[in-house]
């Protein structure tokens, strides 16, 4: 079966033109074919019969004609359109003329005429024809009396005049209405299209807040938009944070990481919202959401629309413009809300599946692929910019009398206490990762020989003050780029050559790399 030609529909149509040229072209045969019906079985039509056999069929085949003028042009079309409607004022006349005492039959048609041409061309276009049917109806009228038309004067039909502009009075002014709200909810579905598109792309929690913001500023549209939401990650047991954006005077500020202030309080709107769902305040109460007061002060008709979806809750609070928040409205920002927490929900999930790919499952530091990643394009960055690069390895010391003594158990908690105690000594610019075993590297970008070895000694220092059954200690080696290499092997053997030399020394103590070729040490116990 073939398929069937989808029309472009241009902006603002709900309709496409050539739809509602074929419509009303469809509807004039169906009014040829009533009209002539309707002469042929009342009692003593006026006219010839031959007359009204050559209407019967003129009109259907002018109208057939004109359903191909779409297929020649736009302009074209809407010429044959105006120029057949006109012809359908004068034989609906005539016609009206021709059936003398019946003529309330064709009166009832030509109200049909009007209320299907308002409906299927344009409002503007039924009130130009219901004008033209009429002065058409007065010249009918003129010529009888002039004794142009056979037949016997008629008064003017004001009568049938109002019932005729009546209906389409009402007929525009509903269709308009309907109209009216049909475009709203188009542009709605429209805004919602976009917003999900621009949300599903979001790289970030911050950027889907920020999204939700705007597009509640835009659209509700508000004084003030907040969105506020609070992101718990998959893996239990783990923090979760709070993030937010704010946007006024079509300013949009992005709030990140926010502080323990912005945690909705026992009597917060936030979660009153999130029990019972949206709410329309007059204004906030500063004492019971001061946070949010602080970000709208003074705000009067306050919305505020909860959204929460498995890791993710928070709400959208808008100060709107208007006393009165229409239904309409209500619903489309709902319908955002829950874009951006289903969004927001593929944020966290990314993440986690992203960290946990570059994440050492016991430790929780990175792993060895994200060490060799990490390593790699810092040691890049460094001969590209001349800028210094240092790499520590940690080993920590009799770790295999100490799993043996103790149990595999309290070698995985040593392990985590060890970690944690690295990550701690560390820069924010530094990484820490699990190298292998009870081993960890350490890349600190920026560095120079002085700053690592201080580095390294506060690492030494951190892992001997853990907390365990027994006495930890851990021995450091360093080495540092350009010094002891430029390329990744070279300089972990360096460090590797600085670790074993620790080791050898005694212990819980921090080696640098000697300088020249780099030769393996013979094997130390660890």
């Amino acid at each position: 079966m073939a398929n069937r030609k989808t029309r472009p529909v241009k902006p603002g149509e709900l309709v496409p033109v050539a739809d509602r040229i074929q419509w009303m072209l469809g509807w004039r045969a169906v009014l040829a074919v009533a009209v002539l019906a309707t002469w042929w079985w009342s009692d003593a039509p006026a006219g010839t019969g031959s007359t009204w056999a050559g209407l019967a069929l003129a009109w259907p085949a002018g109208t057939a004609l004109s359903m191909l003028a779409p297929r020649a042009g736009r302009r074209i079309a809407r010429a044959a359109l105006t120029l057949s409607l006109l012809g359908d004022g004068v034989l609906l006349a005539l016609a009206k003329w021709a059936l003398g005492d019946q003529q309330h039959v064709v009166e009832f048609l030509i109200v049909l005429h009007a209320v299907a041409v308002t409906l299927l061309a344009s409002f503007r276009t039924g009130v130009r024809l219901a004008v033209w049917h009429c002065f058409v109806a007065v010249l009918v009228i003129d010529a009888v009396m002039l004794e142009m038309l056979p037949g016997t004067p008629s008064p003017t039909p004001w009568a049938f005049f109002g019932v005729l502009w009546a209906a389409v009075a009402s007929t525009a002014g509903f269709a308009a209405m309907n109209e009216r709200e049909l475009r709203r909810r188009r542009h709605d579905s429209e805004q919602l299209r976009q917003f999900g598109l621009r949300t599903s792309t979001a790289p970030d929690a911050v950027t889907v807040a920020a999204a939700l913001a705007e597009f509640a500023y835009e659209e509700m549209p508000a004084r003030k938009a907040v969105v506020l939401a609070h992101v718990q990650p998959p893996t239990a047991g783990e923090g979760g944070h709070t993030i937010g954006a704010y946007v006024e005077m079509t300013r949009t500020t992005r709030l990140g990481a926010l502080g323990a202030d912005s945690e909705p309080g026992p009597r917060s709107v936030i979660r009153q919202a999130m029990a019972s769902g949206p709410l329309l305040l007059r204004r906030l109460d500063p004492d019971a959401d001061a946070w949010l007061a602080a970000m709208l002060p003074d705000a009067r008709n306050v919305a505020v629309l909860p959204f929460t979806i498995d890791k993710v809750a928070g709400a959208l609070v808008v100060e709107v413009r208007k006393d009165r928040l229409e239904r309409r409205v209500l619903e489309t920002a709902l319908q955002a809300t829950l874009h951006a927490s289903v969004a927001l929900d593929r944020i966290v999930l990314t993440e986690h599946i992203r960290a946990t790919a570059d994440t050492d499952g016991l430790t929780r530091v990175a792993n060895r692929k994200r060490f060799d990643e990490a390593f790699a394009a810092e040691l890049r960055h460094a001969a590209a910019g001349g800028t210094d690069l240092a790499l520590a390895l940690v080993d920590i010391d009799h770790f295999k009398r100490l799993n043996d003594t103790y149990g595999h158990l309290t070698g995985d908690e040593v392990l985590r206490l060890v970690a944690a105690a690295v990550t701690g000594a560390i820069g924010e610019n530094d990484l820490v990762a699990r190298y292998g075993g009870e081993e960890f590297a350490v890349v600190m970008p920026g560095r120079d020989a002085v700053s690592a070895l201080s580095a390294a000694e506060r690492i030494r220092l951190a892992i001997g003050a853990v907390d365990t059954v027994t006495a930890v200690t851990a021995s450091v080696g360093v080495a540092s780029c350009p010094a002891h290499g430029t390329d990744a092997a070279t300089l972990i053997a360096s460090a590797d050559a600085a670790l074993y030399e620790s080791k050898r020394a005694g212990r819980n103590r921090v080696a640098f790399a000697a300088s020249g070729p780099v030769d393996r040490p013979a094997e130390v116990a660890r």
